[in-house]
């Protein structure tokens, strides 16, 4: 994150750590399917406000393809 300031309060003293989260999602045949992932949040020591920068969400979607492309179903040889 460039902008190290919490956009709650304007403090500049943040936090940042990395957590395990998982992703529940569906593939294009309706079963659903959990990705884990580590992603980075960001902690306001001030007003004690947690929030995740755009990075996650690129983070997540990447994931989310990769997933669907490992479950994608391969062909077969006729």
């Amino acid at each position: 994150m460039d902008d190290n300031h919490c956009p709650k309060c304007g403090s500049s003293d943040v936090l940042l750590r990395t957590v395990n989260d998982l992703l529940s999602a569906a593939d294009s045949r309706g079963q659903t399917f959990e990705v884990a992932l580590h992603l980075h949040v960001w902690r306001c020591t001030a007003c004690k406000l947690c929030w995740q920068g755009p990075e996650a969400q690129v983070a997540k979607e990447a994931a989310y393809q990769n997933a669907l492309a490992k479950r994608s179903p391969t062909p077969t040889a006729a």
